[in-house]
Formats: structure tokens, C-alpha cells, sequence
């Protein structure tokens, strides 16, 4: 069981960025698998996190909003993500051997690599963002993978800086970031990109590192002087005036009158389209969710859940600090580095993307804060 619950992990971070299918069977294989193994072999008996306590504020402010939702038994649906949090035991519970933590990243940022490159070909080869396509990857919607390439740009780039590392690694871990960043960049979505570049600043700003400020200073470059595309996106987004803008403020717009309306509750987790019908202007188009995680979780949650949420934020930060204080090599630091600078860009993006109801990419979000967790135990050999 040991085996296969280690081959399971490998496929999840195979797949986790390339098929969404895929990867959903293979946590539920995982799962079956843990289960199967009861505590013989794999090890779930005894872990901590240090999230327990917020994982609990945060499921218990779900239950609040789902009990008082308009349509509860819609909201109590979605309860099934809190299951996803489980993810963040996995790497712990089946990465024994120090290399093992390596072998992981390379299938995890091999696939991340194929999927950006696969996207940007066909993206271009489509008519690019002159036309209005989308970046989509192997699978699924062009905003989920954007946000499971975010979760993977920044280990990537930590690895591809970090001179300790094997040259073979550092090589193969360039290349996959520059497929990623080619991937987000040419993709043209405001969170994204904010994502993109609060992620490098808290990179830079953690590793003293000249060559991620080489790399952020050459984005920055590319978007001065490059196709004139990138500076109409740019102009846009920044424009109170703009197309952007014009579809987002009305929303939450609507959002803050809805959450004068119930603070303390919410209106519950389910699509809120019917809710949003009764304060939404005439002009304004019908949405199922708030466009941004703060405006999201206020509106569907109430304060209670604002409170929960930025405790798990915190808490995920302080794991993630415990994990560097253990760490016994440079590549087990970059790992978490990498996961951090992610964990930045993920909640800077959520600014403008409701990307912590996508299931997908919060099962990656856990997943690499499970692999900071072994990497602060497993330094030494993980190469």
C-alpha cells in the first residue's frame, strides 16, 4: 500500500496541471488508498499541521452560512470541498525518502511546463490576444489553468535561481518557468498578472536573489516596450473608465449592498446569481459569484467568514515560516520559498478572481504547502 499510495502522488503531480479528470480520480484513488492502509504504513496517525484550528474556524464558518443560506441545501453541496484540505497531509503522510521530495517537483513542474507550452502554441497559433483568445492548456477553463500554472511559476523560478542545486535541475526547472511565464504572460488576465507580479516581489524580497530581480526587471521591460497589446491591457485594467473596470465595479457594487444586507451570515455558498438579481443595476449582466475572493467570501459568508479566512491565510504563512526554520538544504528552501512566493501571487490574484472556490486549484494550493511541510522535515537529500 506504501507503493502505490507513493506512485498515486506522483500521478496527482502529473496530472494535477494537465487533466482535471485525471487528477480528480487520482485523489480519489489516494483517498481510497489511505483509507485501505489505516495508519499500517503511511503516515496519517499523529500529523500536524498547524492549520487543525483554522481548518476548523474556516468549515465551521461554512456550516454558519449554510445553515442560515437562502437555499441551504444548495450551499450544503459545496461543503464537499472542505474535503480538499486533506491534500495537505498527503506528501507528509507518503514522501519517506529525502529524494523522493524531488522526484515529486520534477513530475509536478515537467507537467506544468508541457501544459504552458502546449497553450501558448495554440494560442497562438489561434490569433493570440490581438483577437481575444484564451489561454487553456490541455484541459479545462482558461481562469482555472492560469491559476494552477500560478501555483507552479514560483518553484520553479526559486529552483531554476538557486546555484546550490544540480545544474541537470536548475536546468529543467528554467524551462518549465519560462514556459509558464510565456504561458501567463501572453494570456493577458489582470489577476494573473498581479498575481504574477506580487509573487516575484515576495520572491525577491525572501531570497535576496539578483537573478529573480533580473527576471521580474525583464517582465517589466517587455511589457514597456514590447507589442502594444500588453500596454492596451494594462491601460485597460488601470482606466476607471475601461472595459475592465466597467464589468467588475458594478459587481461589487453589488456585493457590498448585499453584504449591508446580511453581514453576519451571509447568503450562503451556492451561486448567487438570484441573490445578486435583487441589487444588480438594469444594465448590469447577472453573476453567479463576486469576482474576488475578499468580496466573495463577505457576501456568501458574512464577517464570520472574513474572520476564518484570514486566519487560515495566517496560519499558512506560519507554516510555511516553520517549515524554512527546519530546513536542512538549499533545495528544501526553495521548495518553500517557491511555495510561498505562490501562496503570495494565489491571494494577490484573488483580488480579482474568485480562484479559492475553484477546486482544482485549491487542491494544488494544499498540496505544495504539504510539500513545504516535508520539506522542512527532509532537507538534507531532497536534490
Amino acid at each position: 500500500m506504501k507503493r502505490i499510495s507513493e506512485l498515486l502522488l506522483l500521478a496527482y503531480a502529473l496530472t494535477g496541471t494537465i487533466s482535471i479528470a485525471v487528477s480528480q480520480i487520482v485523489m480519489g484513488l489516494g483517498a481510497l488508498a489511505a483509507l485501505a492502509d489505516r495508519g499500517r504504513t503511511l503516515a496519517f496517525r499523529g500529523f500536524r499541521s498547524g492549520l487543525e484550528a483554522p481548518l476548523l474556524g474556516w468549515a465551521a464558518a461554512c456550516l454558519l452560512a449554510t445553515i442560515f443560506a437562502t437555499h441551504p441545501l444548495e450551499s450544503a453541496a459545496k461543503l464537499k470541498k472542505l474535503l480538499l484540505f486533506a491534500m495537505i497531509a498527503w506528501p507528509p503522510a507518503v514522501i519517506f525518502k529525502r529524494w523522493h521530495l524531488g522526484r515529486v517537483y520534477v513530475m509536478l513542474l515537467f507537467a506544468a511546463g508541457a501544459t504552458s507550452l502546449y497553450g501558448a502554441t495554440t494560442f497562438l497559433w489561434q490569433g493570440g490576444p490581438e483577437i481575444g483568445s484564451r489561454i487553456r492548456g490541455f484541459h479545462g477553463f482558461y481562469l482555472t489553468n492560469s491559476g494552477l500554472l500560478l501555483l507552479c511559476t514560483f518553484p520553479a523560478i526559486a529552483f531554476a535561481a538557486t546555484r546550490e542545486i544540480a545544474a541537470s535541475y536548475r536546468a529543467g526547472a528554467a524551462l518549465a518557468g519560462a514556459a509558464i511565464l510565456a504561458s501567463q504572460t501572453l494570456g493577458c488576465l489582470p489577476g494573473t498578472w498581479l498575481g504574477t507580479a506580487a509573487g516575484f516581489v515576495a520572491l525577491t524580497l525572501r531570497t535576496r536573489s539578483w537573478r529573480v530581480a533580473t527576471l521580474f526587471a525583464g517582465l517589466i521591460l517587455f511589457f514597456t516596450v514590447g507589442p502594444p497589446v500588453f500596454r492596451e491591457r494594462i491601460h485597460g485594467f488601470l482606466d476607471p473608465h475601461g472595459d475592465y473596470r466597467s464589468d467588475l465595479e458594478p459587481v461589487w457594487q453589488g456585493a457590498a449592498q448585499l453584504i449591508v444586507r446580511d453581514p453576519w451570515t451571509g447568503w450562503g455558498l451556492h451561486d448567487l446569481s438570484a441573490e445578486y438579481n435583487l441589487v444588480r443595476g438594469p444594465d448590469d449582466p447577472i453573476v453567479g459569484h463576486m469576482k474576488s475572493v475578499p468580496w466573495q467570501i463577505a457576501t456568501s459568508m458574512g464577517i464570520p467568514g472574513i474572520a476564518a479566512f484570514v486566519w487560515l491565510v495566517t496560519s499558512m504563512f506560519g507554516l510555511l515560516a516553520r517549515s524554512r526554520r527546519t530546513a536542512a538544504s538549499a533545495f528544501a528552501r526553495a521548495a518553500i520559498d517557491g511555495t510561498e512566493a505562490s501562496l503570495v501571487g494565489f491571494l494577490a490574484a484573488g483580488l480579482l478572481e474568485w480562484n479559492f472556490g475553484d477546486s482544482e486549484i485549491l487542491a494544488l494550493l494544499f498540496f505544495l504547502l504539504g510539500t513545504s511541510i516535508v520539506a522542512g522535515r527532509l532537507g538534507k537529500e531532497a536534490r
